[in-house]
This record gives structure tokens, C-alpha cells and sequence, in this order.
């Protein structure tokens, strides 16, 4: 957690590679290390955290705190806008409401930090409903042809 919080990369890299385990030990407030990177607004600690996470990302994002707050909602409340766009490819639920009844959106730090995660929210849920729409059409999953014009 406090090579998370402090952005050291490789050593959180190699805690990591050696224990992925303590990704998700909490401290008494119920933080985990995700939660930590995300507050401090560690972009690239915080996708090394996702990759390795046991049970994958969409699992550990799942966790909250004491104050039912995730990690979604440490980045918002923080303005950290790259974490957000992280969080949410990752599969962080943007609408998972705190103890207070809050989401990540109500805790963001400036208003155009809120603009950009209800931007990057409507994001995910088009491209979600375009998969949907994709898979509803009948073609092979992953298969595609992209036409080039010309060339040589």
C-alpha cells in the first residue's frame, strides 16, 4: 500500500510478481493498495495493481472501503482523470453508491471532472450496447475485415 500511494513502480512490480496476494490486504479503514494508487491519482501503478489482481480487475474493483467508498470514487474525489478512464476499461461500476448513498460522480473534484466521467460513463455503456448489438447480428465473435482503398 505505501508503494502504491507513492507511485514507485517497480517496487510495487515486484511486490507484485513476488505476493499478487497483498493487492487486496486492507488496512483498518478497509483500503487496499487499487485504492491507494487511485487516491493519489498513480496511473500506471494502478494498471499494474489491475493486472496482476487475483480474481482479475472487475473483482478487485469491486472492493469498497469502511465507507463503502471504491477506487472509482477515490480517483473522482480527487479529480485524477486518467485513473478514471483506467478504472472504468477496467470495469469499475460507476454507479456503486457509498454508505452516504454517493457515487464516484457525486464526489468529483472539480465540475469538469465530473463532465469527464459522466463522458467516459456514456463511453462504456455505447460500447457495451454496441457488443450487444454485435453479437445480436449473428457474426463470429472477434472476426473482422477492415477494407483498405487503394494502395500498393
Amino acid at each position: 500500500m505505501l508503494a502504491a500511494a507513492g507511485g514507485h513502480t517497480e517496487v510495487v512490480h515486484f511486490l507484485c510478481e513476488s505476493d499478487p496476494s497483498s493487492i487486496l490486504r486492507q488496512d483498518a479503514r478497509g483500503r487496499d493498495a487499487i485504492m491507494e494508487a487511485s487516491l493519489a491519482g498513480h496511473d500506471t501503478v494502478v494498471q499494474i495493481l489491475l493486472t496482476y489482481a487475483p480474481g482479475g480487475a472487475a473483482a478487485a474493483l469491486a472492493h469498497a472501503d469502511a465507507d463503502g467508498n471504491t477506487a472509482l470514487h477515490f480517483a473522482s474525489s480527487n479529480g485524477h482523470l486518467l485513473v478514471l478512464r483506467t478504472l472504468l476499461a477496467a470495469g469499475a461500476d460507476a454507479s456503486r453508491k457509498n454508505v452516504w448513498n454517493w457515487t464516484a460522480e457525486a464526489y468529483s473534484a472539480t465540475v469538469a471532472a465530473e463532465v469527464y466521467l459522466k463522458t467516459l460513463v456514456a463511453e462504456v455503456e455505447r460500447r457495451k450496447q454496441a457488443g450487444k448489438e454485435e453479437g445480436v447480428k449473428g457474426g463470429a465473435a472477434g472476426a473482422a475485415v477492415k477494407l483498405v482503398e487503394g494502395g500498393g
